[in-house]
């Protein structure tokens, strides 16, 4: 799923800069689900971080240094099109020193993989997402 955020972040103006956190309440369809979260700037590069849940609600918080360069997922494609499925990142980004830039976030998406070469039945593997928030440290 991919969800345009830019608009929420703008409205926050140079204050987003000072967030350390991203908050999420989740849980997963079965036992060991891996949930993966993308944060994708405007000029394409896309920081990823997972997080394994279980069948309960639960409260995490991902520090935002925990994410790492990643491709994101061009969602929703029109058709017809090429069918790109990954974008990588802009040229000279993900280097060392490099994070994401806040106040450039466009959008969020949420993604799961193959379950470890599992056999997946339709309604065993998925996740549920209950709200997502950006966290600020305390001074």
């Amino acid at each position: 799923m991919s969800l345009v955020i830019k608009g929420r972040i703008n409205a926050r103006g140079e204050s987003v800069n000072g967030a350390d956190a991203l908050h999420v309440r989740l849980r997963g369809i079965g036992p060991h689900q891996v949930l993966h979260f993308t944060l994708v700037e405007d000029d394409g590069t896309s920081w990823q971080a997972a997080v394994t849940v279980d069948n309960t609600w639960s409260d995490r918080r991902l520090p935002l240094s925990a994410f790492m360069i990643a491709k994101s997922v061009l969602l929703p494609e029109r058709f017809p099109g090429e069918w790109n499925y990954w974008a990588g990142s802009a040229a000279g980004r993900g280097g060392p020193g490099d994070h994401p830039q806040l106040d450039h976030l466009e959008r969020l998406q949420f993604s799961l993989r193959s379950a470890d070469d599992k056999a997946i039945k339709p309604g065993d593997y998925g996740g549920d997402v209950g709200w997502v928030t950006l966290g600020f440290a305390r001074h």
